[in-house]
Formats: structure tokens, C-alpha cells, sequence
């Protein structure tokens, strides 16, 4: 499959983290969070997409079954010591190919800004974790970035349950087993990886995404027996995070699970993904630090993300982070500038960053 393989390459030469295979357009390549479009001006048929995903058919036994029963799949792929994620799903009744370079060997921490948010992270000891962020928010990268600096520096067993696994650890220090979810692969669903968890001995558990309310479950358990749970979800705030745990329950729950979730929940970090100035992708967190104070709003009877995204802000001294405060920090850093700013946050709380940039000595270009 010379051309598939030569459409791989060129996403690597390019410095890509996304390629874009649609039946009647050329390769189109993310570099930067930018479309480039191959200058080939050769569209890629249906006939030629069907013959790539018979190939990876081939190569993954069970896919063929799982575009017959649901339309569509998530796949991991290596080709030439580089990985991939591919999403296959169908247009018109043809595939459309999407496909995620994994990047290779260690994550740069100090590169991607994520340094102080992996030593904040490595600091504590059990509880539940949440790194939360849109699609493409970069959240598979910093988990996989605290797991590659525990496994340097700790002695732990490290579980982790993905769909699909995307970055390979090595064990180094600690013994790291990862599990695929699928109907083929390691375990048939999140829940009864996390089951089986309980009867492990895992002094971490890794779990790629929570989707419901029986995984919440069982991952608020695994972090009340004295367990570290790390896990993501597809929320854009700590504030939204909470009231999506809270949401997965009936009411006549949720007086329950705002206990559970105030005791058991030690950090969330919630994350943007933007091009700075210098044209390079750069991690923009906010975070929340469950101490008295947030535990205490998480317990209110009527929950209200405003009094948690104004907490957070008030309790920068306690390791929170704001998304104002961060954007401020890098705007005077001259790392980012006031048009992204007002692109990354509500207008209702801009003044708020200004309020950050002035107070620090900063000037605003308007």
C-alpha cells in the first residue's frame, strides 16, 4: 500500500498531528491547528478509500466487523516505529478517513508548558484526577505525560484502559500495564476493565474516557478504597466538570454524589489547546484544587459553575488556576494575543484577564 504509506510519511514530514482522507479532496494535512491541502490536485476516490480500509481490515481483525455492525471505528496503527489513531466513518455511503499521528518517544513537558502541571499531579497520592478539554485539547498528552514521568521516578503499578491505546510506556520504574477496550481486544468496555481493577493491586488506574454514570461509579470507588484514579472527560471548564458528574445522577441522588465527589475528588484540570505568537501549540490550563472552600461549593444544594470558576480565581495561593490568570500570564509573556484571548474566553469575564495583565505591570494592545 505504497500510497497510503507515502500519505503517512508526508503527515510526519509536515510536522502534522491530524490527516484528512475525504472521497473526492486531496490529503489535507493540521499543522498548527491549519488545514494545508496537498498540492498534488489528485482527489482521492471512493474505490481508492475502500482499498485503504481494506487494508487496515487486514491488519485489524475486528474492524471489519465493527464498520458492519456500527458504521464506523477507532483503530491504533504502527507503521515504521510511528503510531496512529484512525477514526473510519462513512459520507454518502463512502469512508472518510481521520487519522491522529501519536507523536514518538518522550512528551516534551517543558516544551508543551505541562511541567508544573505534572509535578502538581505526581503530588498526590490517591483520590480522583479529571483532565478535561474539548476534542483535541491535548488531553490524551497529558495524561500520558504524567504516566512517563511517574514510571521514571516510582515504584507503582500503573493500569490504564484506552480506545484505543495510543502512546506505548514502557516499564521502567514502576510496572505499567495497558489494556485496550473493544470487542477483540483486551476488555469489552470501560466498566469491566474498572471491575476488574478492584482485584488488581493497581496503585494507579488510567482510564481514557468517562462516559457514564457506571464507570463514574466505579472509578469514585477505586478512589474511595485508597486508590489514585486518573481520568478524562469532554468538558471545557472544572466548573462544567463538576456539574456533569453531578448530572450523570438523578436528583434524588445528587445530594449523595455531591458528598462522594467534595471527599474523593482531589484535582481537576481543564484545558485549551491554541497556536502561540511563536506559531507553536501551547497548553492553556485552568485548575482547581479541591480544598474546604471548593469542596464546600460542590456540596451546595443548588450547584452554580459561576461561584466555582469565581473560587478558583480566589484561591491561586492553594494552587488553583483560573483560565484568566493563565491567559494573562502568557499574554505578558508575550506568548499569546488579545484576539486569541477574547477567541478563549466569555466576554462576561474578560475584564478579569485585563484586570490580571494591568495589576502585573502588563499593557493592553487593544
Amino acid at each position: 500500500m505504497e500510497m497510503i504509506y507515502a500519505i503517512l510519511q508526508k503527515g510526519i514530514n509536515l510536522g502534522a498531528t491530524d490527516i484528512h482522507l475525504v472521497p473526492g479532496q486531496v490529503p489535507v494535512y493540521r499543522v498548527n491547528r491549519k488545514l494545508f491541502f496537498d498540492e498534488s490536485r489528485l482527489p482521492l476516490s471512493e474505490d481508492t478509500l475502500n482499498t485503504f480500509v481494506e487494508f487496515f481490515c487486514d491488519e485489524n481483525s475486528h474492524l471489519e466487523e465493527a464498520l458492519k455492525t456500527k458504521r464506523q471505528a477507532d483503530i491504533s496503527y504502527g507503521y515504521a516505529g510511528q503510531r496512529y489513531r484512525i477514526n473510519i466513518a462513512l459520507t454518502h455511503g463512502a469512508p472518510a478517513l481521520s487519522i491522529r499521528i501519536i507523536p514518538n518517544g518522550n512528551i516534551d513537558i517543558e516544551t508543551l508548558g505541562l511541567t508544573e502541571i505534572i509535578q502538581m499531579l505526581k503530588r498526590i497520592p490517591s483520590g480522583l484526577i479529571l483532565i478535561t478539554g474539548k476534542v483535541n485539547s491535548g488531553k490524551s498528552t497529558t495524561m500520558n505525560a504524567f504516566i512517563q514521568e511517574v514510571n521514571k521516578v516510582s515504584n507503582k503499578k500503573i493500569v490504564t484502559l484506552e480506545d484505543p491505546i495510543e502512546y506505548v510506556h514502557k516499564s521502567d520504574k514502576s510496572i505499567i500495564v495497558q489494556r485496550e477496550i473493544g470487542p477483540e481486544s483486551d476488555v469489552l468496555s470501560y466498566y469491566d476493565g474498572l471491575i476488574n481493577l478492584l482485584r488488581e493491586d493497581a496503585d494507579i488506574a488510567v482510564i481514557g474516557e468517562i462516559r457514564d454514570r457506571k464507570t463514574m461509579d466505579v472509578a469514585l470507588d477505586l478512589a474511595e478504597s485508597g486508590g489514585l484514579v486518573i481520568g478524562t472527560l469532554h468538558t471545557r471548564s472544572c466548573g462544567e466538570t463538576v456539574e456533569r458528574i453531578i448530572n450523570m445522577y438523578d436528583p434524588s441522588d445528587q445530594i449523595a454524589i455531591k458528598n462522594t465527589v467534595s471527599n474523593v475528588l482531589k484535582l481537576v484540570i481543564s484545558q485549551k489547546l491554541i497556536v502561540s505568537t511563536q506559531d507553536t501549540l501551547l497548553m492553556v490550563p485552568e485548575v482547581m484544587v479541591v480544598n474546604n472552600t471548593i469542596a464546600a461549593h460542590i456540596r451546595q444544594e443548588k450547584f452554580n459553575v459561576s461561584d466555582i470558576e469565581d473560587a478558583i480565581h480566589a484561591q491561586s495561593e492553594n494552587g488553583s488556576l483560573s483560565f484568566e490568570m493563565s491567559f494573562a500570564s502568557l499574554y505578558l509573556k508575550g506568548l499569546v494575543d488579545m484576539q486569541t484571548i477574547k477567541d478563549n474566553i466569555p466576554k462576561e469575564r474578560l475584564e478579569m484577564v485585563k484586570g490580571n495583565i494591568i495589576t502585573n505591570g502588563g499593557r493592553i494592545d487593544m
